[in-house]
């Protein structure tokens, strides 16, 4: 890869209903020249859907062995792998090796995608597949947020009963991410 990254960052303010998550902080991440903003958008709105004080930018774009983010609890087990669009399948195995409890996420934004996800962990010998979580962002609200996004920008969200309420920089949207199963 080549070029230097853009510096991205949201003023987040969050209210998380479900999980009783409330929080205020800016999160900064790298955006290499060759990630596409759709991608950079997912891992934003990871940072929303699944906020912990221990999340952190895996750098997964740039580096094929790393996660776009993921949390380690104060032992430093891994607790949550969180991939943005489609990972390569040897990724998602050698994550599911790492831990036998923490959660793995795949977020997608296109159902094409997350479809094609679900068969080839199905037709893998992927262990663990108990704690796969596959999420699509519906795509008319993906169109909407790259239409309003920027490489600065102030998020309000909050969550209630699945649904993501988000305010960016004065523009509101709403979706309900849809989880999809493995069965």
């Amino acid at each position: 890869m080549s070029g230097t990254p853009f510096r991205c960052q949201i003023r987040l303010g969050l209210s998380d209903l479900d999980r009783n998550v409330y929080v205020q902080r800016p999160i900064a991440m790298a955006q290499a020249p060759e990630e596409p903003d759709e991608h950079i958008l997912l891992r934003f709105l990871a940072w929303v859907l699944f906020y912990d004080e221990h999340l952190h930018d895996g750098q997964g774009f740039v580096d094929l062995h790393q996660p776009d983010l993921d949390a380690h609890d104060l032992t430093g087990t891994l607790t949550l792998w969180i991939e943005c669009g489609m990972p390569p399948l040897k990724r998602v195995q050698k994550a599911l090796g790492r831990s036998k409890s923490a959660r793995f996420i795949g977020m997608f934004a296109h159902r094409t995608e997350a479809e094609s996800f679900r068969k080839e962990l199905l037709g893998s010998n992927a262990r663990q597949r108990s704690q796969i979580e596959i999420l699509l962002i519906p795509e008319e609200f993906m169109g909407w947020l790259e239409e309003h996004g920027s490489r600065n920008m102030e998020w309000t969200a909050t969550i209630s009963e699945g649904t993501l309420y988000l305010d960016v920089d004065g523009t509101s949207g709403q979706c309900q991410p849809e989880r999809m199963t493995l069965d």
